[in-house]
């Protein structure tokens, strides 16, 4: 991603800004610690800084998805080392108050400017990705500071924010959101705004996507908050569904692009094809041993596989050829969700100067299939996706099986179940059609003609009128299947529904919400203590966010 030296500076200025926020000290630092308002302000753009936030759109440690979300909270994986989940939970919430700092700096630069009508596609598309991540803060965390946070520019007295009610920054973002949809310009209106080239990495100023990406937020945190906000929430759908409202509909893609376009996130290979910057994070996440020794847990084959027969005869969902891969016997064998039969110490990421996959029978102990080693090494083209075109469709499908805010009708219920999962199956293959630079082998996975159908039809996946109740069961199950790289949004099906499936014989841990980063207990105290009560990261961990039932 194209990052110039402005962006560099403010980024790094940012960081001083929001160091008060989430990582304040005053002991007899305040002076030392005093932000450089003149700097910032002066020779920031609203363009630089919005590239910042583009490219910190999927920012985050994704140790904690492999440590934590995939074998804990959302039994898609085995995890046989034990994690400190605490260790990793306070990325998303740095990176995120950096953001604040630089999105609410793009709101100031543009309200001081001599034309700021010429910035109101930026300032909505600002709004629409600072929506994106504020959601999925109080998603995480519960409440946060937010009306008050990152803004130490204005002095030691907001230097330690309070915490805001959940309840009012769901319903002030989904304001904001609906408002950036509709302010946006397309066409003949844009005429005059201001033209961002290259800083627009996230979309490439496609602002009917912009458009798309918003009410497909929308639509999430409607559906998200129906229970506790059904006014609120039905209000939403109707407007988006009976007001055809633009959305993400394609089920195939013609590139990566075109993926692009219908799910929304961070695209390496598009951005920067001969050098993406956004690291190899989600392959630090799989081959440090340290960390992780992850399997596919028995839990999530028997949503792919008809049968244990370990030839693979009975998987049914092509996905899997994506997501998977056999032991190094060349088998399919799921790790017990619960443990039950121990994995051995070899890693099948080993963190080697090849980072060679290790060739069938040479690591007799590795008895259980794992994560596709080359999916999870691919960080120069796999996508991070934040709301894929598929999880529309699936949002779709439940509402209209539920009838929430619209009318209950299986059919529209059932085409749209039909069309998720088919979108979810041309995103992966379009991928490794198109991934490039030699991570996947020439033996890549080939989608077979009539794959979909078989897989449609399949009775443990197809819809059957009438019932109701096992039609909504699987339609979460596949909504969860199709957020498999997409931990949080799992997480949040996990949470919201209880209807995702798990193993019989396996209690985790409880985990309802991330505790607090530490620093928040030393720096932030006060506000701190009237959020958790001086509770421990553990019982933290217990108390749910405002929509779980």
């Amino acid at each position: 991603m194209i990052q110039n030296i402005t962006t560099k500076i403010v980024s790094r200025l940012t960081v001083v800004a929001l160091f008060f926020t989430a990582t304040s000290c005053t002991k007899g630092f305040e002076e030392l610690n005093a932000p450089y308002k003149d700097v910032t302000v002066n020779t920031a753009s609203p363009a630089a800084l919005f590239n910042q936030l583009s490219r910190n759109a999927t920012n985050e440690d994704y140790t904690l998805h492999t440590g934590l979300l995939m074998p804990i909270t959302n039994q898609q994986g085995v995890q046989n080392v034990t994690t400190p989940y605490t260790n990793y939970i306070s990325s998303f919430w740095n990176n995120y108050y950096q953001d604040l700092a630089d999105y609410k700096l793009i709101i100031k630069l543009i309200s001081e400017s001599t034309s700021p009508d010429a910035y109101t596609n930026l300032k909505s598309i600002s709004t629409i990705l600072m929506a994106s991540k504020t959601l999925s803060m109080l998603d995480r965390y519960g409440s946060i500071p937010y009306s008050k946070a990152a803004e130490a520019t204005n002095g030691a007295t907001s230097y330690r924010p309070e915490y805001d009610d959940e309840a009012s920054v769901y319903k002030s973002v989904l304001a904001d959101l609906e408002t950036s949809v509709n302010a946006i310009k397309i066409g003949a209106e844009a005429t005059g705004q201001v033209a961002l080239g290259n800083s627009e990495s996230f979309l490439a100023s496609n602002y009917t996507s912009w458009i798309k990406f918003g009410n497909a937020l929308r639509l999430r945190y409607a559906v998200r908050l129906y229970s506790k906000e059904t006014a609120l929430a039905g209000t939403i759908i109707t407007d988006i569904l009976n007001g055809n409202k633009p959305l993400p509909d394609a089920t195939t893609y013609a590139d990566m692009e075109a993926m692009r376009q219908n799910n929304y996130g961070n695209y390496p290979q598009i951005v920067v094809p001969q050098n993406p910057d956004y690291g190899d994070r989600l392959w630090y996440a799989f081959r440090e041993v340290s960390v992780s020794n992850i399997r596919l847990s028995s839990n999530v084959w028997n949503q792919l596989s008809s049968t244990n027969a370990n030839n693979g005869s009975g998987i049914f969902d092509p996905r899997t050829y994506v997501w998977f891969m056999p032991n190094n016997a060349g088998k399919w064998v799921p790790q017990p969700q619960d443990k039950s039969v121990a994995e051995g110490s070899s890693s099948l990421y080993p963190n080697t100067g090849t980072n060679a996959p290790a060739e069938p029978n040479t690591l007799k102990d590795n008895k259980f299939s794992g994560f596709n080693f080359y999916l999870v090494r691919d960080h120069t083209a796999l996508p991070y996706i934040i709301i894929s075109g598929a999880d529309v469709h699936l949002l779709k499908a439940e509402i209209y099986a539920r009838g929430m805010g619209v009318s209950a009708d299986f059919g529209k219920a059932n085409q749209e179940y039909r069309a998720g999962l088919t979108a979810s199956v041309n995103f992966w293959y379009t991928y490794v059609k198109t991934t490039t630079g030699g991570i996947w082998p020439s033996s890549k996975p080939v989608l077979a003609a009539a794959a979909i159908s078989n897989f449609l039809a399949h009775p443990k996946v197809a819809l059957k009128a009438g019932d109701n109740v096992g039609n909504l069961r699987k339609i979460i199950t596949q909504a969860w299947l199709a957020a498999l790289w997409e931990q949080p949004e799992a997480w949040a099906i996990v949470r919201r529904t209880g209807l995702t499936p798990k193993d019989a014989v396996y209690a985790p841990q409880v985990f309802n919400k991330l505790p607090y980063p530490n620093d928040e207990e030393v720096n932030n105290r006060d506000n701190w203590m009237k959020v958790t009560n001086g509770e421990t990261p553990d019982a933290q961990a217990t108390k749910k966010v405002y929509w779980m039932p």
